[in-house]
């Protein structure tokens, strides 16, 4: 992508990356960084090529001067002939007005990205660096250590960070050689701010004894990066093993092995579905998850839930309420979890869970519904989802689960999705 001394562009990649249909975004806060970023890459693109790149300025109006940062990024946008647009944003209340700032960004980013677009960022080595030593201050674990990646994936597109293993030194450099003009963003000095403290107090002291530092903490983050990965990728070899067909983690596996193990094996298992939990937050779910057999322990987080089900831990998506109300003779509801079809004559609606209810079963018995629950081993989140028929306010048929002996006449038809796990016998699925 870029040599690590000067700023320029692999032609090859650059080829590359504009090749296809896609978008190509490019971070543009106005700074030094960014400002080279673009020049460098505009400076090889041909006008086909330029004309799929868009500089995307975000404007977290928390600066006096943000207006006039955002009129001079359109301005040197105009001169590079380069399209321009700017989102403004409100920042979430929060302890940290960095992270903020960072999530209502990249939020940002996830939304303008479409399929296969890239995202280009202007972090390089000395970012890099800082961000190491942040972590490592903070008592991060080995993926933190493995510091900023140059490549992820970010909503439907994918961030890159070409800059990754340049120096600062030799941005600024570019920078001077070709005249440009930068915004200095005031906060960048607020040494408040953890990483401004870094970047001011302590990097300049360890670089008059590690002159190398920079460089040095950038190609041991590299390996580390690429250790963490090739064991990620190992852990979800046997976690393949340990986990049943609804994706669930099998807890028995578990339960011998120490803590520390323990706990590597959650963050696995839960890191192969896309959830990063900090330690206190492993530390809760593992007290959590080992406690009282007959408890239904939930650890909810922004994006979701974690729930343990008859010894098996589930990831689930974030609590809604189920939908309910009318059903048409043959028209299809889609809803969140699921999708059910009925045919047949009368009145039919989707109600609520009929609690105390007694089902009549197809051998003569009786069973009170919490007893059936239990017996066909229904998720507690499952329970108030199932689709509960009713003809003319009488309950007739739960999904494909149990069906009124009066009414087998009625076709009803329940349709899972892979959103919320429901872990029972398929034969129980398919019957009714």
């Amino acid at each position: 992508m870029a040599s690590t001394d000067t700023v320029s562009f692999n032609p090859e990649w650059v080829a590359a990356l504009f090749s296809g249909d896609a978008q190509i975004w490019l971070g543009f806060s106005g700074g030094v960084d960014s400002h080279v970023l673009l020049h460098a890459l505009v400076s090889v693109l041909n006008v086909e090529q330029k004309a799929k790149l868009t500089a995307i300025h975000i404007h977290h109006g928390l600066s006096e001067n943000a207006d006039r940062w955002q009129q001079h990024c359109q301005s040197v946008c105009q001169q590079l002939g380069v399209k321009f647009v700017s989102r403004q944003v409100c920042l979430a209340s929060q302890a940290s007005l960095e992270d903020a700032a960072r999530k209502a960004r990249y939020q940002v980013f996830e939304e303008v990205l479409s399929q296969d677009d890239v995202l280009l960022m202007a972090h390089h080595g000395g970012d890099q660096a800082e961000t190491v030593l942040f972590r490592l201050l903070r008592g991060t674990g080995g993926k933190g250590l493995s510091g900023i990646p140059a490549i992820r994936a970010l909503g439907k597109g994918a961030l890159l960070r070409p800059m990754l293993t340049m120096s600062k030194s030799s941005i600024n450099a570019y920078a001077k050689h070709h005249g440009l003009c930068w915004v200095e963003d005031e906060s960048n000095q607020d040494e408040r701010f953890t990483r401004n403290f870094i970047r001011h107090r302590i990097v300049p002291t360890l670089e008059v004894r590690f002159p190398k530092m920079e460089q040095n903490i950038a190609s041991a983050a590299q390996r580390i990066a690429t250790d963490y990965a090739m064991l990620a990728e190992f852990a979800q070899v046997q976690l393949k093993d340990w986990c049943n067909l609804s994706g669930g983690l099998i807890l028995r596996h578990l339960e011998a092995l120490p803590e520390d193990k323990q706990r590597f094996w959650l963050r696995s298992f839960l890191q192969g579905k896309s959830i990063s939990l900090s330690y206190a937050q492993l530390e809760n779910v593992l007290s959590m998850v080992f406690g009282e057999e007959h408890k239904q322990p939930e650890f909810c987080f922004p994006t979701g839930r974690i729930m343990r089900h008859q010894g098996v831990l589930y990831v689930l998506p974030v609590e809604q309420p189920a939908e309910l109300g009318e059903l048409h003779s043959g028209v299809p509801l889609r809803r969140a979890f699921d999708q059910v079809l009925v045919l047949g004559e009368g009145r039919f609606c989707l109600g609520e869970r009929p609690q105390g209810a007694v089902l009549l079963l197809a051998n003569g018995h009786r069973r009170k519904i919490k007893k059936w629950f239990n017996d066909l081993k229904i998720p507690s989140w499952w329970r108030d989802h199932l689709p509960y028929l009713y003809l003319e306010g009488e309950l007739i048929a739960i999904g494909s689960l149990w069906r009124h002996p009066s009414y087998l006449d009625i076709t009803f038809e329940w349709q899972l999705n892979d959103l919320l796990p429901f872990p029972v016998e398929q034969a129980l699925l398919e019957r009714g």
